[in-house]
């Protein structure tokens, strides 16, 4: 672990979270937890590195990894660059950071080499010298429900009638819960990895075996043709990954794994369910909400730094879906 200190702040760097876990575990919350870091670490093969910051009382920790994206992800251009992405290794929506002093932050990751971008952050302050811009919205569904028959009740009729349909078309499906690496959903994953139009991370096969995490998978026959991967941290239940067979029915079983996303949370106690990015549409006809998240870019080179401020446009995510009030 590195540990480099002025008048100021004092920063450890190290390549492994156990190195730095004490310093941090007083302020460590889902999903920054050892044994999923850990579990990271192995399985997403990107590099990653591990930062706290210490200024007074202010602190900050942080995940970084290295990889070479598309930053035009949102638009129709491609230019792949390699960017250092402060971010968690793995597609939630959450952010990858932990602080009290955002500002303070900031002021750090600038002082990084290179391309730097900040995900998923919830608010959009400005800090001076970085772009801030939309990218993609988290789905939230927190109306609280006692139960199926309750929420289905709540639901408008077309919303109720899309989702009958769904489970009619998979009515030659059984759900099971698996809680071991006896059934392979690795393969599953990859088919809707290959599919995403925003894809960061490429996580391996080890860590769908090992994640301490709720799999609910879609058999037809034998045969699994759907999963979900879920988490529950208190009262919200977060959907994390999920993987389909696209020689079945997709939009139908789609449409059938969100219905039993919200039957496991009902049943469970969950008061919320965080959905994810991505299919936002379909999400807000189950009654979810729209919760904005934004990046904030930044290059150590001036010129291209601002190329990105005047370039701000083509590399936000800009949506506008319909208010569904899919929920009475």
């Amino acid at each position: 672990m590195k540990k480099i200190s002025d008048q100021e702040k004092t920063v450890y760097i190290s390549d492994h979270f156990d190195e730095i876990s004490g310093l941090v575990k007083d302020i460590l919350e889902y999903p920054f937890e050892s044994d999923l870091l850990n579990l990271l670490k192995e399985e997403n093969k990107l590099l990653q590195k591990y930062v706290f910051i210490q200024k007074n009382d202010a602190y900050a920790f942080f995940t970084i990894y290295e990889n070479k994206m598309n930053i035009f992800t949102f638009g129709k251009l491609k230019c792949f660059l390699k960017l250092k992405v402060i971010g968690y290794p793995c597609s939630l929506s959450c952010c990858g950071f932990l602080t009290n002093d955002e500002e303070m932050m900031f002021d750090y990751i600038k002082e990084i080499k290179g391309a730097k971008l900040v995900l998923n952050v919830s608010g959009s302050q400005p800090i001076k010298g970085m772009t801030v811009g939309e990218t993609l919205p988290t789905c939230i569904l927190d109306r609280h429900l006692e139960s199926i028959e309750e929420y289905m009740t709540h639901l408008r009729s077309p919303y109720r009638r899309r989702i009958k349909k769904a489970a009619a078309a998979c009515k030659d499906l059984t759900i099971k819960t698996v809680n071991d690496d006896s059934v392979d959903i690795y393969r599953l994953y990859l088919n809707t990895y290959e599919k995403s139009n925003y894809k960061l991370e490429k996580l391996e096969k080890g860590f769908f075996d090992r994640v301490d995490a709720v799999r609910l998978v879609f058999f037809q026959g034998t045969d699994p043709v759907g999963f979900v991967l879920l988490k529950q941290d208190r009262e919200k239940l977060i959907f994390m990954l999920c993987g389909m067979d696209y020689d079945y029915n997709t939009a139908d079983l789609y449409y059938y794994m969100l219905y039993h996303i919200v039957c496991y949370a009902i049943s469970h106690g969950c008061s919320a369910i965080d959905f994810g990015q991505t299919s936002e549409d379909t999400k807000l006809r189950f009654g979810a909400r729209l919760e904005k998240k934004y990046f904030y870019a930044h290059h150590s080179n001036r010129i291209l730094n601002t190329a990105a401020k005047l370039g701000k446009g083509l590399l936000e995510y800009k949506y506008d879906f319909p208010n569904y009030r899919a929920l009475m």
